[in-house]
């Protein structure tokens, strides 16, 4: 690759962090990666590359990341496959499972299998004219300029280590666009699915909807074997004038796969994005979710669930930036944590000056199941408006005693009574799924994991 110099860096700083394998992993697989006659993408992996040489993974001195171990990722080394692996198979329960359409959704489907498509298992025919799903790869071989001034458009260069190793080896994604007044007329499915042990798999997606388009995407991310993967994921969002997003992230992967989530988004005039992140699976999870409203009139929902058990982590870091005036934000966590699994909350909203009339809510409750069980929640307010409404809360508690006797002495199943009444916490959060079978999907996923769970490990005290 012309003009790129790999960086050499000290083994006692950053090597022991894992940078340097990287380093060298670039260089040695990355003729192979998409874009190779595309000067503006090459330069945009040089920059990513210098970043991630210079500044590392980050560590729990920085105070983004003082509550997320990262160790178990960083001390691992993930190879990043430069062919699809051949012979895949998806005849075993597990696969099929994971693999397996949602019930009841009519939608366009696209899935990945350790980072490179699976045509045979998607489905986007019968598109409009006006609305464009592809993967990366297929973009920038037939028509990368279209992407030229979106690509990297919305990170910037102020995102942390995993990023700009994203920036850098970026393997295949998701690109869609739709053009002015398009509307996707089903949702669309994408399934990131992982197989190979220690495998890194990094998607790179960017969702471009032009003026009053509308769309509805389901990215999933799901484990095909109980293999050690990383999943290091970025997405960009860009929406344009009067434009509807709604973003489900549902986040399943085996208890020994690690993954990294980026959603960064820029909302201009009137532009709604609704993000929803449901996370069940996971050994460590760590979701960093920004939206930036640009533009007046702005709308901007956060909204999650996780449900963990054993010694699952996951660290949910928002922000909202209110750059215009008339913009509202709403943000509602709710999580469920039981034996050692511990969770972190850090949400930020920040107000600009020129952002008056600004209403930003924020709310983050945690129901613990184990006096094992812990959160770490840290809400943020900069304000440099006058004019403004901006609320933030946190809630910690545990089952009431009281319910749970009221539905026992009506005969309900004690596992099923802690079923219905941990649903019942969540549920305004799932309730304010508009894919009705998607719903329905993730309410019994979490219904069936509460009493698997119980099973596995026992009552906990």
């Amino acid at each position: 690759m012309a003009g790129l110099k790999i960086m050499q860096v000290q083994p006692d700083t950053m090597l022991a962090s894992g940078t340097q394998f990287y380093l060298d992993q670039f260089e040695q697989i990355s003729d192979k990666l998409p874009g190779q006659n595309v000067d503006w993408l090459q330069s945009s992996r040089n920059n990513n590359l210098a970043r991630f040489g210079k500044n590392g993974f980050p560590t729990q001195k920085d105070e983004d990341w003082r509550y997320t171990p990262l160790k178990p990722v960083t001390g691992k080394a993930f190879n990043l496959k430069s062919a699809p692996t051949s012979g895949v198979e998806h005849e075993d329960t597990r696969s099929q499972s994971a693999l397996r359409p949602i019930p009841g959704l009519n939608c366009h489907r696209l899935v990945f299998v350790d980072g490179f498509p699976e045509m045979s298992m998607s489905d986007i025919a019968g598109l409009d004219g006006k609305v464009s799903v592809r993967s990366l790869s297929e973009v920038l071989a037939e028509d990368p300029e279209t992407i030229r001034d979106l690509l990297d458009s919305v990170v910037g260069e102020s995102s942390h280590g995993f990023a700009a190793l994203n920036g850098a080896l970026h393997q295949d994604g998701l690109v869609v666009m739709l053009e002015e007044g398009a509307i996707l007329s089903m949702p669309l499915e994408v399934v990131y699915a992982s197989n190979q042990e220690l495998t890194l798999v990094q998607p790179r997606n960017l969702i471009c909807l032009g003026k009053g388009a509308k769309a509805q995407i389901i990215e999933r991310t799901v484990s095909l074997s109980d293999s050690s993967c990383l999943h290091n994921s970025v997405t960009e969002v860009i929406l344009n004038e009067g434009s509807e997003l709604d973003y489900y992230l549902i986040q399943d992967q085996s208890r020994s796969s690690y993954q990294v989530c980026g959603v960064w988004a820029r909302q201009k005039e009137s532009s709604r994005f609704s993000c929803h992140t449901v996370t069940f699976g996971g050994g460590l999870v760590r979701n960093d979710l920004r939206s930036e409203m640009t533009g007046p009139g702005a709308h901007c929902d956060m909204l999650g669930v996780y449900s963990l058990s054993a010694k699952q982590h996951v660290d949910n870091h928002t922000t909202m930036i209110h750059g215009a005036a008339h913009c509202t934000s709403n943000e509602l966590y709710k999580g469920v944590l039981d034996q050692r699994s511990r969770s972190v909350f850090h949400g930020r909203i920040k107000v600009e000056k020129d952002a008056q009339k600004t209403d930003a809510r924020q709310s983050n409750n945690t129901l613990l199941l184990s006096r094992d069980a812990e959160i770490d929640t840290k809400p943020q307010l900069e304000i440099y408006a006058d004019d403004v409404k901006c609320s933030h809360g946190a809630t910690i508690g545990q089952l009431d005693e009281t319910s749970m006797f009221y539905l026992r002495s009506r005969g309900i199943d004690p596992d099923v009574a802690r079923s219905m009444l941990t649903y019942a916490f969540v549920n305004d959060v799932l309730g304010q799924i508009k894919i009705e079978p998607l719903r329905d999907y993730l309410e019994k996923a979490l219904g069936e994991q509460l009493i698997r769970e119980k099973k596995l490990f026992g009552q906990t005290k």
